[in-house]
């Protein structure tokens, strides 16, 4: 027996609410998005008739793991935020854990890529993340980035990327992949 065997998936309890409840309703709301909406806050409420029963909030992003977070964490949140609320009324099973087995699952993996990012070779956690992000989509065109910024009159010369002021940071990181065209990398 593996170690989520006894936590349930938000599939299975959905009919449990379903078959409980006369005049059920299930209603759902993004409460809050990032500007690119690569993170997402929804709220789902339970009601029976007009009466609200419970709520359950989730939070998930774009690539949060290998799985449908990938392509589709928009619905996933809303799965999750459904699963968080019945997870607070009576429909919950008294029988197995609070949680459900998406949110366990995560909850390993995420446990996992700790132990792996404590190691002494993660030293790129200690950089700014806008950092790490434009390094890994700069790869090997880091200098042509400088000099485009240079150019720009964005920094002076002796200066890198790495030393815009916030204002063209933030600019370069919106318009990154027009930036890395124009010096074609």
């Amino acid at each position: 027996m593996g170690r989520l065997d006894n936590y349930e998936e938000v599939k299975d309890r959905l009919p449990r609410f379903w078959q409980s409840t006369k005049g059920g309703r299930i209603v759902t709301e993004i409460i809050n998005h990032s500007e690119n909406w690569e993170r997402v806050v929804y709220k789902a409420s339970l009601f029976e008739g007009d009466t609200l029963i419970a709520t359950g909030h989730a939070m998930d992003w774009k690539d949060k793991d290998r799985n449908a977070n990938r392509t589709n964490w928009v619905e996933v949140c809303e799965t999750s935020a459904i699963g968080r609320a019945i997870a607070n009324s009576r429909y919950q099973d008294p029988n197995v854990p609070r949680a459900s087995r998406e949110e366990m699952e995560v909850a390993y993996e995420r446990e996992a890529n700790l132990k792996t990012s404590e190691s002494p070779q993660a030293t790129s956690l200690q950089k700014p993340a806008w950092v790490v992000q434009l390094e890994t989509r700069f790869g090997q065109g880091e200098g042509k980035v400088t000099e485009y910024c240079i150019g720009k009159d964005l920094i002076k010369k002796g200066q890198t990327w790495r030393d815009l002021s916030s204002d063209n940071r933030n600019k370069l990181i919106k318009g990154v992949e027009a930036v890395c065209k124009a010096v074609g990398i």
